[in-house]
Formats: C-alpha cells, sequence, structure tokens
C-alpha cells in the first residue's frame, strides 16, 4: 500500500438493499486531508492489474466509526458515520473489522465515541445513543444505521464539563437549532470532559510521539 492509503481488503460493501462483495480502498487526498476517498473495485485482481475503480465517492465531515454492529445477516459490521450519509462496511471476523477501525480512526486523528442516554427535556429525543466526536465535529447517533439526531462544532460550544452521572455541554449562538444545554447520563464524562479539553487546546491524547501506526492483520 502506498503512503496514501489508509487500508484496503475485501469487505461487505452495503450498496442499496443489497450487500455486495467488492475489494475496497480507502486513501487520504493528500496527508492533511480531513475526508478519505472511497475506490470500490470487484476484486483484489482487478484492483493489482491497475484497472479503473468501479466507483468511487469521497466522505467528508466525517464525525464518527461505529464497529460491532449486527445488521441485514451480517454479525460484524463497520459504520463510517458522516454528516451527509453512512457507510456500511461488512467483515468475515471481527479481527478485521477492528483492524479497519482502528486504522481509520488513526488517519482521521481525534475520533472517540461513548454510550450515552440523552436526559429528557431538549431539542433531542430521550433515550440511548452514541456520542461521537471527530476532531471539531461532535455528534449524537441512534439506530441502525446509525443516523446522527444532533450535530455541534466543539469550537461553538459555550461550555462543557462532567457532573455526577454524566456530561452537561451547552451550545452557543453559532450553533443555531442546536443551541442550548443537553445532558448525557453516562458514567465516563470526567474522561469525554478530558478528551474536549485536549482537542479544543490542540493536544492529541491518544498518539504517541513517535506516530507509530497500527498494524492490520494479514
Amino acid at each position: 500500500m502506498t503512503d496514501s492509503v489508509v487500508v484496503e481488503g475485501h469487505v461487505k460493501l452495503r450498496d442499496g438493499k443489497k450487500w455486495k462483495s467488492r475489494w475496497l480502498v480507502l486513501r487520504k487526498p493528500s496527508p492533511v486531508a480531513d475526508c478519505l476517498l472511497m475506490l470500490v473495485y470487484k476484486d483484489k485482481s482487478e484492483r493489482a492489474k491497475g484497472h479503473k475503480e468501479r466507483s468511487s465517492m469521497t466522505l467528508e465531515d466525517i464525525c464518527g466509526l461505529e464497529p460491532g454492529l449486527s445488521y441485514e445477516g451480517l454479525n460484524h459490521t463497520l459504520a463510517i458515520i458522516c454528516l451527509s450519509q453512512v457507510v456500511m462496511l461488512g467483515f468475515e471476523n471481527k479481527e478485521t473489522m477492528y483492524a479497519w477501525d482502528v486504522r481509520i480512526r488513526y488517519s482521521l486523528g481525534e475520533v472517540h465515541r461513548f454510550q450515552v442516554f440523552v436526559a429528557p427535556g431538549t431539542k433531542l429525543e430521550s433515550g440511548p445513543a452514541t456520542l461521537h466526536f471527530c476532531n471539531d465535529i461532535l455528534v449524537l447517533a441512534k439506530d441502525l444505521p446509525p443516523s446522527v439526531m444532533g450535530q455541534w462544532k466543539l469550537s461553538d460550544l459555550r461550555r462543557y464539563g462532567a457532573v455526577p452521572n454524566g456530561f452537561i455541554f451547552e451550545g452557543g449562538t453559532r450553533c443555531g437549532f442546536w443551541a442550548g444545554v443537553f445532558f448525557l447520563s453516562c458514567a465516563e464524562g470526567e474522561q469525554i470532559s478530558f478528551l474536549f479539553d485536549c482537542i479544543v487546546r490542540g493536544i492529541s491524547p491518544t498518539k504517541g510521539p513517535f506516530g507509530l501506526r497500527p498494524v492490520l492483520p494479514a
């Protein structure tokens, strides 16, 4: 794989109402890009022979990854959640699924997820959800496939912090419809607050000083 390739391999790609076996390549258009280019080939040999991909798509505004979902007959799927779309990938085993998850998260920067419960009394529907944040983008998602139910920029939050049994944040006026105070019930409020602090200050809390890349299983 070239340096710009984040990960590639055989996957099941959700296309409409069907899973299709494809050879998938995810690459970064440039080292500093915050998006991914998804190249789809019929199989590995088509890619090896240098043929043009069957289709391509730019994944922009990526806000989270959700692995381990059982969906439409497959036990090991990975959802790449963007603000405008969700791409569902299926794998033969959980080891490969988690390896893709690790590589993609590493390439994008600070990508985290937490299971939370949205408290009633806000613009959001109360109930279980997943808090995702990818660098400066923060979303709450629910359902399967995941759908974004609320979105913010960390830099637009007026305040945030851990509280007993949860985490609270307030969207400022630049958040538009999503301005206001939101309370999430969870056990990791302190950890979420720490990660927010680091990201807002330009610190990468999850990467070592040497930028070691995770290893993808053979």
